[in-house]
């Protein structure tokens, strides 16, 4: 969660200085050369905003308002850690009939370790909010990284509706995945599922979390942990 999968950070006895080096090497020289923007001093500036918000919807108005720059150039800026590997969006899904949903994307980047050092959040606390963000943005990468090492161009997404429930991730439209670092799932924490498996458009629900064993709702929403889902995800059993 701290060092990230960086094989040069993640095998390092010095991680934060080997972090230091990359992002100082490698982000805000390499890729700012590679945007070829005049306002260079912006550029480095959303690095670090865009970490600070990764897993969050984006307000382009409000947020290039903060960053004081135009909606245009921070797409711009978006586009270009996409382009380069460094970040990507996760889409709001849509095609929800008994809730209207949100329609913003939410940006990650590409490395935990990465993350937290733009961020500049210090250490992260297993049990604090810090943990349960990475722990989702952990789940999530390893995903993408799942479906993009078999090849598989099922697209993933997001759901929250306007009265805010809320699904972490969904792939194609089949699994619908809610993702929190708990060991004592309550109904709160399925209820983001409940309220999608209304619209029966996803074949199966799971809560990804950190119980020790798994089990099976009376509604048929599968609570696995986490490393049994990631298991069976890369033995191929889950997509």
């Amino acid at each position: 969660m701290n060092n990230g999968g960086l094989p040069i950070v993640y095998t390092s006895d010095e991680p934060d200085e080997d972090l230091t080096a990359y992002v100082d090497t490698y982000l805000r020289v390499e890729i700012k050369a590679e945007a070829a923007t005049r306002n260079v001093g912006a550029f480095s500036e959303f690095l670090d905003v865009i970490a600070r918000c990764n897993g969050q919807e984006v307000n382009y108005e409000g947020f290039a308002s903060d960053l004081q720059v135009s909606p245009g150039t921070l797409k711009n800026y978006i586009q270009i850690l996409e382009d380069t590997l460094i970040g990507f969006r996760l889409p709001g899904f849509t095609e929800t009939l008994k809730r209207k949903a949100t329609s913003r994307a939410k940006h990650y980047l590409f490395d935990l370790g990465v993350t937290r050092h733009l961020a500049r959040g210090g250490m992260i606390q297993l049990g604090s909010k810090a943990f349960g963000d990475a722990f989702e943005h952990f789940i999530i990468l390893e995903v993408r990284a799942y479906l993009f090492y078999q090849r598989v161009q099922t697209p993933m997404c997001y759901w929250r509706s306007t009265s805010q429930f809320e699904v972490d991730l969904l792939i194609g439209r089949d699994i619908a995945i809610e993702i929190k670092a708990t060991s004592n799932p309550t109904a709160k924490h399925l209820k983001g599922l409940r309220a999608l498996a209304e619209e029966r458009i996803f074949k199966r629900f799971l809560l990804v979390c950190d119980v020790e064993t798994e089990r099976r709702t009376e509604d048929g929403i599968e609570i696995l942990p986490w490393e049994t889902f990631l298991n069976r995800l890369w033995a191929g059993d889950c997509v």
